[in-house]
């Protein structure tokens, strides 16, 4: 379905497993465009124990839940291995090559890790249709200002805001959603 939507995936446990595999990370993020035809990142930034991300799908065939377990499939390759970088080749997207391992606080051989059985994240995922521009805003606000504490009300946020074709902005806005 067309659309902007935004997730959050949280560790297992709420465990600050991310913050040294950052780079990669982050590369794994920005690359999802180009194995998912249909897909765009607008925004996204990763904590130490959760990830939000706002996606963009433009016929895209792949429905979120796909796109999210293959984003928490190829991180957790990523934890798992203790890669904390990794580089692409001919820069586009494609063959990607570990630089160095990071100075792995997971220890695989203890059975209390939370990598030991290659699951680092909580079972399934924070999502919430966006439906507006200021919605948009609002979020990547929220985002910004992460507080993990902090709650917004999805219900006020999307039922008191509606766009109106009055201005060639809001126009704009509409097409885009």
């Amino acid at each position: 379905m067309n659309g902007y939507y935004f997730v959050t995936i949280i560790t297992r446990n709420r465990l600050p497993l991310l913050k040294p595999y950052k780079d990669a990370i982050e590369g794994i993020i920005k690359d999802l465009p180009n194995f998912i035809n249909g897909l765009s990142i607008d925004y996204f930034k990763l904590m130490d124990n959760h990830i939000h991300i706002i996606f963009i799908f433009k016929d895209c065939l792949r429905p979120l839940g796909r796109v999210v377990s293959a984003m928490k499939y190829s991180i957790t390759k990523i934890v798992v291995a203790g890669i904390s970088s990794i580089q692409t080749v001919n820069g586009s997207g494609g063959i990607t090559i570990p630089l160095k391992k990071a100075n792995d606080n997971l220890n695989m051989a203890n059975s209390n890790s939370p990598a030991t059985d290659k699951t680092i994240w909580q079972r399934n995922y924070y999502e919430h249709i966006i439906r507006n521009e200021e919605s948009l805003r609002k979020i990547r606000e929220y985002i910004d200002n992460n507080p993990l504490t902090e709650m917004m009300d999805w219900r006020r946020l999307d039922g008191q805001l509606t766009l109106t074709a009055t201005t060639t902005t809001t126009k704009c806005i509409q097409q885009r959603f």
